[in-house]
């Protein structure tokens, strides 16, 4: 995931520290309170103070919905949602947990050995790809 600065830093946070938790609890709620996270990145030094529009804008965002898989069912808090007060409640969309990204080297490698069993099916791979030189000749390619 890209780095875009103070509000990539407010989701990841988010997420370690609120979402994965509740995953692995299989709660179906959650609720973050601005001004306690606000506190816990600032006391961490991933945020300075006084960033409030940014926290609660972030865990609004749809970027934050959507690659956690949550609902946003109520914002609590002054009708500016931007302040220390606010509070977000999200729903945990069902069975949907966040894919780890597949580091570059994994992908093809996790393949191996994947049609193992089809060429067992087919005599083995020498029998199946000396059968298909065959029928290659036979069409006159």
């Amino acid at each position: 995931m890209p780095n875009y600065g103070a509000t990539d830093r407010v989701r990841r946070a988010a997420t370690r520290l609120y979402v994965e938790p509740a995953r692995r609890k299989h709660l179906k709620r959650i609720t973050i309170h601005s001004g306690t996270i606000n506190k816990q990145l600032v006391e961490a030094n991933l945020l300075s103070s006084n960033r409030l529009p940014i926290v609660c804008n972030a865990l609004k965002s749809t970027k934050f919905l959507k690659e956690n898989h949550l609902v946003l069912e109520e914002v609590q808090g002054p009708p500016s949602g931007r302040s220390s007060t606010v509070t977000f409640v999200y729903r945990l969309d069902k069975g949907l947990t966040p894919q780890k990204p597949i580091k570059k080297t994994q992908g093809l490698l996790s393949l191996y050995g994947v049609f193992r069993g089809v060429y067992d099916d087919l005599g083995g791979v020498e029998t199946f790809i000396n059968k298909q030189r065959d029928e290659f000749d036979r069409e006159g390619f």
